[in-house]
């Protein structure tokens, strides 16, 4: 008897894989993503954590992040938000799949999700709204379901029962109710789900050959529609926005911009190497002299010695995207000038935290930093004759200062995706 009850649960397992899978991949996100960032679980930082691992943001989308459709769906706010989720999964997958081949479902699924994060992002495509979860591509599977079934009794037999399909409709509007409801995105995953089902249902009257033809051109056609309407709506006012937001947020962090944003001792360490600079073109010191500037306390140090170099990285990919996206010359070259600034900034660091690299030259150094001082200058402290510095300055002001709210906003929520940088 216990033999038999297990290869009946073998059985069973082995008919519903797809779901199974599925219900895997989501959880493994779920514990994977907390167990490395604590920001899961805190209140105050758990928008930014939705935000940095995936969540669909509809500006962030739209100017280029186009991956958020697909993370999203694999993402969930809470234990309770993807417990819900994986029971209605569980509960129509399961029958559903009894019904239709693996690829289908899988593909219904798929499909379903992504159609759901697009419509949801072009429903709220001006809002800072982050949304994230499996119920759009859940409800695809449901209208799938619905179309099965609804196929099945009329031709006198049952496969699909309706109390699966409420159980999983419950639980699917459940989880939604729990925050705020996604009604777009539920009703694209629907839809889609719906119509996907139709053409797997009527394709079934085909040869076995002709079916899966027919089913991949459906599936490929799916694709190159849903990418098609992405880059129509791509949003390149806004990508720009971001892309100066984000890069003002840098400068910030480095101390350029803001001293409140700076990391803590930066501001000093900065002061440290300005003097040293100074000594050095007075023939009284050397690159070896900046290993004075490391702090006494170890915290600090460690911060500023692993932390503020990733700055410095970022500070160059970032100026890589602003000047594709920039077309004014002057503009160009003081985001030029940042590059230098930055990659100087990564030379000194070397000098105080390891060791001094041999390419470093004080005097390009110090040359650099004064530029990018200049170019930084809001309260206008500092004065040169040159006209093209002039220009420089100016168009860097007027750059830093494009971003609208919603682009500030986002940053401002936000921190950097984890595989980019280290918490």
């Amino acid at each position: 008897m216990p033999s038999s009850r297990h290869a009946a649960l073998r059985h069973k397992m082995a008919a519903c894989k797809i779901t199974f899978l599925l219900i895997f991949a989501n959880v493994a996100v779920y514990l994977v993503a907390g167990a490395l960032d604590t920001r899961a679980f805190e209140d105050l930082s758990h928008g930014s954590f939705l935000i940095d691992w995936g969540g669909n943001v509809p500006p962030l989308t739209l100017s280029g992040e186009y991956w958020r459709l697909f993370t999203s769906m694999f993402l969930h706010v809470s234990f309770l938000h993807l417990a819900a989720n994986m029971l209605a999964l569980w509960s129509i997958g399961f029958v559903l799949e009894a019904r239709m081949r693996w690829p289908v479902v899988l593909g219904i699924y798929l499909l379903s999700g992504l159609c759901s994060s697009l419509v949801s992002t072009l429903w709220n495509r001006g809002e800072l709204l982050v949304t994230c979860g499996a119920s759009g591509a859940i409800l695809g599977v449901f209208g799938a379901a619905l179309i099965y079934a609804l196929h099945d009794r009329r031709a006198g037999r049952s496969h699909i029962s309706l109390r699966s399909m409420v159980i999983s409709l419950v639980l699917t509007f459940g989880a939604g109710a729990m925050l705020d409801i996604d009604n777009a995105a539920h009703i694209g995953g629907l839809i889609s789900g719906a119509v996907l089902a139709g053409i797997a249902l009527t394709a079934e009257r085909l040869r076995l050959a002709t079916r899966v033809m027919v089913l991949t051109v459906v599936a490929a056609l799916s694709a190159a529609l849903l990418t098609g309407v992405t880059l129509k709506n791509h949003d390149s006012d806004m990508q720009e926005q971001l892309a100066i937001a984000r890069f003002n947020k840098t400068l910030g962090q480095m101390g350029l911009l803001n001293f409140e944003m700076a990391y803590s001792g930066a501001v000093v360490l900065d002061s440290c190497i300005d003097q040293t600079l100074f000594e050095a073109a007075e023939g009284t010191s050397q690159a070896q002299d900046l290993r004075r500037c490391v702090i006494d306390d170890r915290e600090t140090q460690t911060l500023l010695s692993v932390f503020m170099p990733l700055k410095y990285r970022r500070c160059h990919m970032e100026v890589a995207d602003l000047l594709a996206l920039e077309r004014d010359s002057a503009t160009q070259e003081a985001l030029r000038a940042a590059d230098s600034y930055c990659e100087v900034q990564t030379k000194l660091y070397a000098a105080i935290f390891r060791e001094a690299p041999d390419d470093l030259d004080l005097a390009q150094a110090s040359k650099a930093r004064l530029v990018m001082k200049f170019l930084m200058d809001g309260s206008q402290q500092y004065r040169t004759d040159s006209e093209a510095l002039n220009a420089q300055a100016e168009a860097m002001r007027r750059m830093l200062d494009r971003p609208g709210e919603l682009a500030s906003a986002i940053m401002s929520e936000s921190g950097c995706p984890y595989w980019s940088c280290a918490r």
